[in-house]
């Protein structure tokens, strides 16, 4: 075969291996009866991974160490519990209190009241009451510490106990050193006590003097049971306790008194009188509804003025109450009385009754409370007497107060308080104190740390009414250490 047949043979057969499949029959065309196979969609791509991020070696280091810390003070607070559980089992006493001391000056001879010797602004007692014993303005009104004492009592008759006896000098002072118990008995009983040990001065060379002027005041003593209830909040009380009176008696102590001197009338609510007690907190959301009641041998005066009486000298009891109600733990508005047999008198129909309202108010750095009460002891009088009140002593009394303190910073809370007292006593012949009056008082109080308390204030004294004005003005001030 020539160079040309073989050539064409060649072409022949690559064209048709290239052309057959195009000649081949086409696919069938699907019928209608036959659905459409679905082509899927394209599959994206996966997002890139990011390159792993190495922890910070102090990172790590710093968290490792606070979880170490972390574990260790849990494992403190622990232990820490276990040892006051221990404690509390084997020494369930605490012992605490505080020392008072401070520097006072007055004006005058630093006594609240001055006898009419000639009868000139009282005449109706002439020829009733010696002139000398018809005394003008308040015993108590020129305090000069938290237990109230004045700095000086004068030529007085009904308060003739004189602690300070200043005669019109400054001095220093100690206040009180105070001790306080508490201890546990089980889970629901408590025992508490307070006494204040007080030094006084007394002149040895005086022979109707005994000791050395200092004494003891046992201020509470009493057992607390505190049963397990849930819809009341229930404290029973035995001893001597609290007064049921008012609001002021809640921070009588040295600490807890905003300034330094009780108001003019704390004489009447701010006593610990002795007997049997109860306190009922009825809770409801944020408010809070408490009942005081009491049944105690005689009235919930102070020691340090008349118709106070531990020990009774009648039958017939003495009831009191306060009941009040507290919004949101910022105001509490209360309203409290009292009735039974008068003090230091034998008889049950010689009565005396007390009645009062009371408002507090807690609100941000502002502290605000305010009180009014009366009262009266009827005393008694012989038919043929000159001067009423001849075998029991008689008064009628009316008080009221206002204080207001500013916390500006956690150490600085000045204050202010007013307070009016308008009364009149009377013991037959032998005395009649006419007060009427109304004071100011500013001042400052310092917490230094948790357990030093610094407070300085002045008392402006203004008689009113017939009363004339003399020089009664006090500046005190007081340090209080707690421990």
């Amino acid at each position: 075969m020539d160079r040309f047949a073989v050539k064409f043979a060649v072409s022949f057969t690559l064209a048709a291996l290239l052309t057959g499949p195009a000649l081949a029959d086409p696919a069938p065309e699907p019928s209608a009866s036959e659905p459409a196979v679905p082509v899927p969609p394209p599959v994206p791509e996966p997002p890139p991974v990011p390159a792993p991020v190495l922890p910070d070696p102090r990172l790590t280091a710093l968290e490792e160490r606070l979880a170490k810390l972390e574990d260790a003070l849990d494992q403190a607070k622990d232990d820490t519990k276990y040892l006051e559980d221990q404690l509390a089992t084997r020494f369930p006493v605490k012992l605490g209190g505080y020392l008072d001391v401070g520097f006072f000056a007055t004006t005058g001879n630093g006594a609240g009241t001055r006898a009419d010797l000639a009868g000139t602004y009282f005449p109706e007692y002439a020829g009733k009451v010696p002139s000398s014993w018809v005394f003008m303005g308040d015993p108590l009104s020129t305090a000069v510490n938290s237990r109230g004492e004045p700095a000086d009592t004068g030529d007085s008759r009904a308060i003739t106990f004189d602690p300070i006896d200043a005669q019109g000098n400054s001095s220093f002072l100690v206040n009180a050193v105070n001790f306080a118990l508490f201890t546990g008995l089980g889970e629901t009983a408590s025992v508490q006590t307070s006494i204040d040990f007080v030094p006084r001065r007394r002149d040895i060379g005086n022979p109707n003097g005994t000791f050395l002027g200092d004494f003891l005041d046992v201020k509470l003593a009493y057992a607390e049971w505190k049963p397990r209830l849930e819809a009341v909040a229930l404290a029973l009380q035995a001893g001597k306790f609290d007064s049921v009176l008012g609001y002021e008696y809640r921070g009588f102590e040295s600490p807890d008194r905003l300034g330094v001197t009780p108001s003019l009338l704390c004489r009447y609510t701010c006593g610990r009188p002795v007997g049997l007690k109860a306190r009922a907190i009825f809770t409801h959301g944020g408010d809070d509804l408490i009942a005081n009641v009491a049944v105690t041998n005689g009235s919930h005066f102070s020691e340090g003025f008349s118709f106070h009486d531990e020990t009774d000298t009648n039958q017939f009891k003495t009831l009191a109450g306060r009941v009040s109600y507290t919004l949101a733990h910022a105001v509490e508005l209360g309203v409290s009385g009292a009735f039974g047999a008068q003090d230091l008198q034998p008889r049950n129909d010689v009565y005396q009754w007390h009645v009062g309202a009371d408002l507090h108010v807690d609100w941000h750095d502002v502290e605000f409370t305010a009180e009014y009460i009366q009262g009266k002891a009827r005393g008694e009088t012989t038919p043929v007497a000159v001067a009423p009140c001849d075998l029991a002593p008689c008064i009628h009394y009316k008080a009221a107060y206002g204080l207001i303190g500013y916390r500006l910073t956690n150490t600085f809370t000045p204050y202010l308080r007013v307070d009016w007292r308008d009364a009149l006593h009377q013991s037959g012949a032998s005395f009649v104190y006419i007060s009427e009056l109304a004071r100011a008082t500013v001042g400052l109080r310092a917490e230094i740390g948790t357990r030093v308390i610094l407070k300085a204030e002045g008392t402006l004294n203004r008689e009113l009414g017939r009363i004339p004005q003399f020089p009664n003005d006090v500046v005190t001030t007081s340090l209080v250490i707690r421990y």
